[in-house]
């Protein structure tokens, strides 16, 4: 089989910065925006890009992605001149070799790379929220007969530890590559979207397979450029955000409500760097993300919303602020739901108070209760003090929040847990609730 581009997509991430909305599925697998999963912004940008033949890349707890891909129907990437491969770590007669890191992934793959037998080989992420057209990144790739051409866009200088950042000459070519340094002297950082020429991108990966070189950023992109290769950038202008992080995940829905509050008043002062997700046209699995055989969403009694998403399915007889509802969320009489993200079938009982908050599926609200802490602003978990902070709170899958119970700011409530493990119904600014009692 011959094809021109193949696009593989590096999605067995662990997500370890995502916390306990994280812990039981694969980053590109959390759900997003009230209708969709992460993976579903690359999936769409494959499929509008012309792309016809994909491999996804699975590691870590696999099962829900994989339910959500499907035989990738709905990005077109099933029928019979389209692909949509899962592709897991590869396994042996006496040992299973789990992906090392982003190169190692695709070392792993190399088999599969040759059948189909591209040209070019696009190397995605599937945990970025973003659009855009590939076929201009590849268009670049082949006009400056480059060797391996990165996605780029600028990021704050604060931020530059965050990514592997490049320098550049005046004609984009790459003369420096530094992966995670706070002192950075360039804030042109990597956005982990690659094009590599086929042959380059085999004897690269089997080269540094040899020296035991399992990450692009950290081994395959410094030895290429060391070598002299042909490396250029193709600049990026657009939204783009890496929802690596409880509060970067938080406020990537948040953006969404803000570029809707800026459309309904008339579109005027809309930056071009906001997330329309209308005008990206993103594509999910609607059976898969609960879509179908809802009911339409209801807004009973004095229900009030303002600025929010309301999936189907939902039904409301409380207030909803500036907040994103996935589908079967039930707001009773007289709650309130203020700046946070409720995800599937959770229940929030009469007179109960969600601030700032992060609500994993099925949570149970009892009636009353209140999560989260508008007045603190500031403070960390004190027990992932890297991973949750800003006042903001987060609530695992399944759990049941007591009548009546307080919960405070920058806590964690892990999955599942019970009525029991709230002892005297007060969890204070800070803590994490880990086990039943």
């Amino acid at each position: 089989m011959k094809t021109d581009v193949i696009a593989m997509v590096l999605a067995g991430g662990r997500g370890t910065r995502l916390n306990i909305i994280a812990s039981g599925r694969a980053k590109p697998a959390v759900p997003f925006g009230g209708s969709y999963r992460i993976i579903d912004f690359t999936l769409t940008n494959i499929m509008q890009s012309g792309i016809r033949y994909a491999g996804i890349l699975t590691q870590y707890r696999p099962q829900s992605l994989m339910i959500h891909l499907g035989d990738g129907e709905p990005w077109d990437l099933a029928g019979h001149a389209s692909l949509l491969k899962i592709l897991p770590p590869v396994f042996k007669r006496s040992t299973t070799d789990w992906y090392g890191g982003t190169a190692d992934a695709i070392y792993q793959n190399l088999d599969f790379i040759r059948r189909l037998d591209p040209d070019y080989v696009l190397i995605l992420s599937g945990d970025h929220i973003y659009s855009m057209d590939y076929r201009l990144l590849i268009e670049k790739h082949r006009k400056s007969r480059a060797e391996l051409t990165i996605a780029a866009m600028e990021v704050p200088w604060n931020e530059v530890g965050r990514f592997g950042t490049i320098n550049v000459d005046r004609k984009s070519r790459v003369t420096g590559f530094v992966e995670k340094d706070p002192k950075s002297t360039s804030n042109l950082a990597s956005m982990g979207i690659y094009v590599f020429s086929r042959e380059i991108l085999e004897e690269a990966l089997t080269e540094q397979h040899r020296q035991g070189g399992l990450d692009f950023g950290k081994h395959v992109i410094p030895a290429m450029l060391a070598g002299g290769a042909r490396i250029y950038t193709h600049k990026f202008h657009g939204y783009w955000r890496d929802v690596g992080t409880l509060h970067s995940y938080w406020q990537a829905n948040m953006d969404i409500i803000e570029h809707l509050r800026l459309a309904m008043e008339g579109g005027t002062d809309i930056p071009e760097d906001s997330i329309d997700l209308d005008a990206w046209a993103v594509r999910t699995n609607r059976i898969a993300t609960g879509r179908v055989q809802r009911l339409p969403a209801r807004f009973l009694g004095k229900a009030e919303v303002g600025n929010s998403i309301v999936s189907v399915g939902c039904v409301v007889e409380g207030k909803v602020v500036n907040s994103v509802l996935f589908p079967g969320v039930s707001v009773g009489p007289g709650a309130t739901i203020r700046d946070s993200v409720v995800m599937n079938d959770c229940e929030i009982g009469a007179d109960a108070t969600v601030e700032k908050s992060i609500l994993d599926k099925l949570v149970v609200v009892g009636c009353h209760a209140s999560i989260g802490n508008s007045a603190c602003s500031d403070g960390r978990n004190r027990r992932f003090p890297t991973s949750l902070f800003g006042g903001l709170t987060v609530i695992g899958k399944e759990s049941r929040i007591p009548a009546e119970a307080r919960v405070g700011a920058n806590v964690i409530v892990n999955p599942g847990l019970s009525l029991s493990s709230f002892g005297n119904g007060s969890i204070a600014d800070g803590e994490t609730v880990q086990t039943s009692t």
